[in-house]
């Protein structure tokens, strides 16, 4: 059953509401607006660690090395995800500097392109209001807004995991109505093989679980073999395969890492990192999807919603929706280890069901002007609310960040000679490569000797399993505390030019190295000293 849905002149000759109507005609600009929103504040904050600094150094090592090929992490390759996200980063940067706001240009991308998709999809199957009202949701969701200025795969593969969902099914509805749409078929393949370049299998399951879940629903079973499309599979292949085959020809062993370790083993397994309840999904997107969920429920419009659009027990883009929603949040809750940004896939089936439901809401009540102008106040309400829960949000953490060690680093940039050696003292300080933007990476003391050390996720894990791929780099980037000390005993002797040591302050009061050294610079987590530089001035704790 296909419901059809018109736009409604609003009787309201308020601004806003002919700003609204203005928009809603002229698509282009509005999607405009939608972009300069999500783009404005990407420059704000420093890089968040360890996600934002690690996979943002990727990028840049990617691009200082001109190895498009293997991502590297502080030299080493880093296999933990696929490329797509280094390649987009490491092309921003290259484009416009090494900034935060190149540095993000992935997930704003991802995010743009989820809106610009589902304002296609809806203005298609529902009604050029509905597709407006998705714009604005997502764009005040504070999940959705804070997810498009966070450096790292999540937004990215989530876009492509919706952008998919929604081309299959728009494929599915014009079968449904006797006609084809190869092209798009073939595009939905595309975007598939992009989620799998982007975080793995996920970005292919994901989609397909939905939408398999979403016909069998709806009793299309003929559309399961109808949206098999040969061509869709070539293009997938030429797509997706190169790349891991490639990797598996030159570091063998990676294909069982990259799918079984890094996929299956932690999907499945309950020792790696983050473990939370079953229901902690949930909580994030009560909380991310504020104000909205609670405007709703204190609106008490959730039946009026089922009679206007479940007239004869369902509606196919809703039920598109709902399993939409449904099948991906029971497919992340499932695992102990649980992060945050895992759940921004069943954000945009969230953005699609609310959009109908206040669509549906301002039809019923076009012709009477009390009335809808009251719910045009009710929604700006909302999305003014939302709007600047995620604003400041992205202001609060860009004032509070102590883990970035962006002011440290860039204090002293200018010191640090090119052929000087930087050592990270027992950890791997994420974000500081990218604010020293320095080729060569840094060395990194520890235990490697011991792979006893190295059972439960950390910073020197990841280097300790990258190392496995490539143990002649590791051999001289991952060293002792004894190869350091040899170290600052030529640099005082000046025998090796300077060097600098990074270390956590807890770690540095307890080292014999570095006990009793002034620091040339200090933040209130990290400790810098330099060996074989002349003095400076002690500086602020």
């Amino acid at each position: 059953m296909t419901l059809t849905m018109t736009v409604t002149p609003s009787p309201i000759g308020t601004r806003p509401a002919r700003i609204g109507q203005w928009l809603l005609a002229h698509p282009v600009w509005l999607l405009a607006a939608f972009a300069f929103w999500l783009a404005a504040t990407q420059w704000m904050r420093p890089l968040f660690v360890p996600d934002e600094g690690r996979y943002v150094g990727v990028a840049l090592a990617m691009l200082q090395s001109h190895d498009w090929l293997v991502p590297r992490l502080d030299g080493l390759p880093f296999f933990h995800k696929p490329p797509l996200f280094y390649w987009v980063t490491a092309t921003s940067m290259s484009l416009f500097g090494v900034h935060e706001w190149a540095a993000r240009l992935a997930p704003f991308l991802g995010a743009f392109f989820t809106g610009a998709t589902l304002f296609w999809f809806l203005d298609t199957h529902a009604s050029r209001r509905a597709a407006g009202l998705s714009l604005l949701l997502l764009g005040t969701f504070p999940l959705f807004f804070d997810g498009s200025q966070f450096a790292s795969m999540d937004m990215l593969v989530a876009s492509l995991i919706a952008i998919t969902i929604l081309l299959l099914a728009h494929v599915s509805e014009r079968m449904k109505a006797g006609a084809t749409a190869p092209k798009i078929l073939i595009l939905a393949y595309a975007t598939a093989a992009l989620g799998m370049l982007t975080k793995g299998m996920i970005g292919f399951v994901l989609p397909g679980m939905v939408v398999t879940f979403w016909l069998l629903w709806l009793r299309r079973y003929t559309h399961l073999y109808r949206l098999i499309s040969l061509p869709g599979i070539v293009v997938f292949l030429l797509i997706a395969a190169p790349w891991f085959l490639l990797m598996e020809l030159k570091f063998p062993g990676f294909l069982y890492y990259t799918f079984i370790y890094q996929q299956f083993d932690r999907y499945l397994d309950s020792t790696f990192n983050n473990p939370q309840p079953f229901y902690f999904y949930f909580m994030v997107l009560f909380g991310g999807l504020l104000p909205w969920i609670v405007g709703i429920l204190l609106m008490r419009i959730l039946p009026g919603w089922r009679q206007a659009l479940l007239p004869a027990g369902k509606h196919t883009i809703v039920s598109l929706g709902v399993i939409w929603v449904a099948a991906i949040l029971m497919f992340f809750s499932i695992p102990t280890s649980k992060l945050i940004g895992y759940i921004l896939p069943t954000v945009p089936g969230f953005a699609l069901l609310m959009a109908l439901l206040f669509d549906q809401v301002l039809a019923r009540n076009a012709q009477n002007p009390v009335q809808i102008h009251a719910w045009y106040r009710r929604i700006a309400l909302l999305a003014l609310i939302g709007g600047s829960l995620g604003l400041v949000s992205v202001i609060t953490f860009s004032l509070i960040d102590h883990k970035s060690h962006k002011a440290v680093t860039e204090s002293i940039r200018s010191e640090i000679a090119p052929d000087a050696s930087v050592v990270f003292y027992n950890y791997y300080f994420f974000s500081v490569p990218f604010y020293l933007d320095r080729p060569e990476p840094a060395l990194v003391t520890g235990e490697w000797h011991d792979p006893a050390n190295f059972k439960t996720d950390g910073s020197n894990t990841e280097l300790y399993t990258s190392a496995q791929f490539d143990p002649k780099a590791a051999a001289k980037i991952l060293i002792s505390t004894d190869d350091l000390a040899t170290m600052i005993a030529q640099a005082r002797a000046g025998a090796r030019p300077p060097v600098w040591v990074y270390a956590n302050r807890n770690d540095a009061a307890n080292a014999p190295l570095l006990a009793q050294v002034q620091p040339r610079a200090q933040d209130k987590r990290v400790n810098v000293y330099c060996f074989g530089c002349t003095p400076a001035a002690a500086p602020n704790p």
